[in-house]
């Protein structure tokens, strides 16, 4: 018989869950608190680990509008090259990796996702309920209690909702607090056209190309830009150290109005050409780069958490959706059609087994860049004992296979 399974959150980790134990055969119930009615973001990278899965969950990359990443540069402030570029089809030959790095805007990607949640299989389809507020989640009873106060009960819960998630305090048994890193990032988008119209933009375009990702980086500075929506657009991160004035608004939302005005001094000693980049931004966002730590365990009961929910990203490594995608495509995996209520426990422990150590390594790693790295090796052996730091992480997440590795311990219990 068919679970039936709550999923709390439609973002893109929320989706890629209900996608994947819908294929399954399971009943999949997804409740979510927007409407969908004005998804926002910027870009986002798809690594090939990503693209991997979303292939296999019949989403079509040329919904993403996607730009193929060829190469990573890494630039000073002034546009100097600092090191060899990394060619992505030469790291794809080496990994044995033949899946795509894409880049595209974050909306795309969340329409991509809908657009596959749509789809039937066998005259079934997702029921995603919009504008449902979760106020609390009961992992022993698999209970979900609205704030309009409906109650949903599953066979199993799938806490999907974010690094603000209500989920993870039925783990815990408060919700985490959420921690200022000391960081903000600008976000923007400049439209290309608008760029190729300015002398000194368009060198900048000429220069670096509309086929990779290029790091402009000081100390601790760094400007990221990157194309996306089929070379249209040019996403923009400026992170950096967050001020007073950030700090006290952090609430870790993409949504907060940034100041054009404080991007140009933040990154007033970098390059003419970058500044005038900066000064094309129509509509800047200040997201202050807020985390809490992972939660000890990604399940309890019926519940599992997935994505940010257990395991908050920082956007240093570029694998947070990816991340949450692996957790998905591993918790249907070990969720066969025919696991029946009786196994979920010992299926759940699967889970964990399978994810924690991996994605809580990633997690450890995007809260930093390589520079700083070795800081984290003694916060990561809190959670994950005997753990080494990875030498290279395109090695430790392209490659990575978590629907092949969930058939493994699947099969190894049968």
């Amino acid at each position: 018989m068919p679970l039936d399974v709550l999923v709390v959150g439609a973002g893109l980790g929320g989706l890629g869950a209900a996608i994947a134990l819908h294929h399954q055969g399971h009943n999949v119930t997804v409740l979510e608190k927007s409407g969908f009615l004005n998804e926002v973001g910027a870009a986002i990278h798809v690594a090939p680990n990503a693209t991997r899965i979303l292939k296999r969950w019949g989403c079509n990359l040329d919904w993403l509008n996607p730009v193929h990443c060829e190469k990573l540069q890494i630039w000073d402030g002034n546009g100097r090259l600092l090191s060899t570029p990394i060619v992505t089809k030469e790291y794809r030959k080496i990994l044995n990796v033949s899946d795509e790095w894409v880049l595209t805007h974050r909306v795309d990607l969340h329409n991509a996702l809908r657009s596959t949640a749509a789809k039937a299989i066998d005259n079934r389809k997702i029921d995603i309920k919009l504008s449902s507020q979760v106020l609390s989640v009961d992992a022993d009873k698999g209970e979900v209690v609205l704030e309009n106060g409906d109650k949903y009960i599953g066979d199993i819960v799938v806490g999907a909702d974010g690094v603000h998630s209500r989920s993870v305090g039925a783990i815990m048994g408060e919700e985490r607090g959420i921690v200022n890193t000391g960081q903000s990032c600008f976000r923007f988008l400049v439209p290309i056209e608008k760029m190729q119209s300015n002398p000194l933009t368009s060198a900048l375009l000429a220069k670096v190309g509309l086929d990779g990702v290029h790091v402009f980086a000081t100390l601790n500075r760094r400007l990221v830009i990157y194309p996306c929506r089929e070379g249209k657009l040019l996403n923009c991160a400026g992170i950096h150290p967050s001020n007073s004035a950030e700090e006290s608004g952090a609430d870790a939302s993409w949504h907060n109005a940034g100041s054009l005005n404080l991007l140009i001094d933040t990154f007033g000693d970098f390059g003419e050409d970058l500044l005038e980049m900066c000064r094309m931004a129509e509509d800047v966002k200040l997201w202050s780069l807020a985390s809490r730590d992972p939660a000890p365990t990604f399940v309890k009961g019926k519940l599992a958490l997935i994505g940010d929910a257990a395991h908050p990203m920082l956007p240093h490594q570029g694998q947070g959706a990816a991340q949450a995608f692996e957790d998905a495509a591993a918790l249907a995996g070990v969720l066969t059609a025919d696991t029946a209520p009786e196994q979920l426990s010992q299926r759940l422990d699967l889970y964990n087994k399978l994810r924690y150590s991996h994605s809580v390594t990633v997690m450890m790693m995007s809260r930093t860049n390589d520079e700083r790295r070795a800081e984290m090796l003694d916060e990561l052996r809190r959670y994950v004992p005997n753990a080494e730091l990875p030498g290279n992480m395109f090695e430790f997440t392209w490659p990575s296979d978590p629907v092949r590795e969930a058939a493994q311990l699947v099969a190894a219990i049968l």
